[in-house]
């Protein structure tokens, strides 16, 4: 009796973590993202590779790339712009998106945080 009631909760409490892991993963909702207003605009500066806000480096612009996914719905190429945050302030984060979608409407944007591109560095350095 006791192995058939262990078949029916290992899968439940599987089930269950999943919720958990789901539910409390943390993700922003952009399906309403808008590019920033004049107002919101202000802080924001680039020079160079270099995004600012109120004067202070957030990020920099690492490389451009080209992405085609047969799968996707519109079949299209995708260009996408990959910045490296380095500020270490996610708050910065949805504004830095928000600043770069305003300057460029149509691109794929990817943002990494600069101790991620540290530690992707340090493997790949090791690698060789």
């Amino acid at each position: 009796m006791n192995k058939f009631k262990m078949i029916y909760i290992i899968p439940i409490m599987l089930v269950l973590l999943g919720v958990v892991f789901l539910t409390s993963s943390k993700s922003e909702k952009m399906d309403n993202l808008k590019p920033l207003n004049e107002e919101e605009l202000k802080p924001w500066s680039n020079s160079g590779d270099t995004i600012f806000k109120n004067k202070e480096a957030v990020a920099i612009f690492e490389h451009y790339e080209y992405e085609y996914n047969p799968n996707h719905s519109k079949k299209v190429i995708l260009a996408e712009l990959c910045f490296i945050q380095i500020d270490d302030n996610p708050d910065n984060t949805i504004g830095l998106i928000r600043y770069i979608y305003t300057l460029h409407g149509t691109s794929k944007i990817q943002v990494e945080f600069k101790d991620q591109y540290d530690k992707i560095n340090y493997w790949k350095s090791n690698l060789k």
